[in-house]
């Protein structure tokens, strides 16, 4: 399916896009869904050759995994294995989950991950959750495609076409979308149930928190400087 330009306007606005190469991606406001991508490979390919290189070396992969957990933890972790700081990570995340309820007085049973909310089963929080992180994994593929790396190309998450898009948010999980999930479910104070307007709410509170914050040109410049660190292991 194509959308074709209507105006005059937009037609040259798309030919001078093809005319000088520009990458064109489809988003959301500010960035809170990425809908798709283009860009003409003959240019400005740095940065992908740059992950390409860390992501195929043993050695440099290591370094830029090592490089994401040390600016999650904020201590450098060598001696531990990939599968240790996982396990550590997902501890850590767990008990932020917890605290996060208790500090909001919001009903807690741990993380349940439903995609779509099928049976509309899913509790305020957990869908909060699902929502935000949603569009935190919108705004750092739009980053993604815009220094041209690969959003597949992960150091730490494998295997998925978005792996380096998860690597790449979770930097960002604890600062910035976890509070915004429980601080949208805490302003309602109800018993822990989700209300028809919540997606949309969450969506709103994190397309003007990513703008006021200017956390996309944040996700650039952590992205380049994390893939640049596998090349100074």
């Amino acid at each position: 399916m194509t959308a074709t330009p209507k105006t005059s306007d937009e037609i040259e606005a798309m030919r001078l896009a093809g005319r000088y190469g520009l990458n064109l991606v489809w988003v959301g406001e500010y960035g809170v869904r990425c809908y798709s991508a283009g860009r003409n490979w003959s240019e400005n390919t740095a940065w992908l050759e740059q992950q390409v290189r860390a992501y195929a070396d043993p050695e440099r992969s290591l370094a830029v995994a090592l490089e994401m957990y040390y600016r999650r933890f904020g201590a450098r972790l060598e001696r531990r294995t990939l599968d240790e700081l996982r396990g550590m990570e997902g501890a850590r995340v767990r008990e932020f989950y917890r605290l996060q309820a208790a500090n909001h007085e919001i009903p807690w049973r741990g993380r349940s991950y439903v995609p779509g909310n099928p049976d509309g089963a899913t509790d305020a929080a957990n869908l909060a959750l699902n929502v935000i992180n949603t569009c935190l994994y919108g705004l750092v593929e739009t980053a993604c495609h815009a220094t041209g790396m690969s959003p597949a190309l992960g150091f730490i998450h494998r295997g998925k076409a978005v792996s380096f898009v998860l690597d790449i948010a979770d930097l960002y999980k604890f600062e910035h979308a976890i509070p915004i999930a429980f601080g949208v479910v805490a302003r309602h104070k109800g018993d822990g149930t989700a209300w028809s307007g919540l997606e949309s709410e969450v969506r709103r509170t994190a397309r003007d928190h990513f703008r006021r914050t200017k956390l996309l040109d944040r996700v650039v410049d952590d992205m380049t400087s994390v893939v640049d660190a596998g090349h100074h292991p």
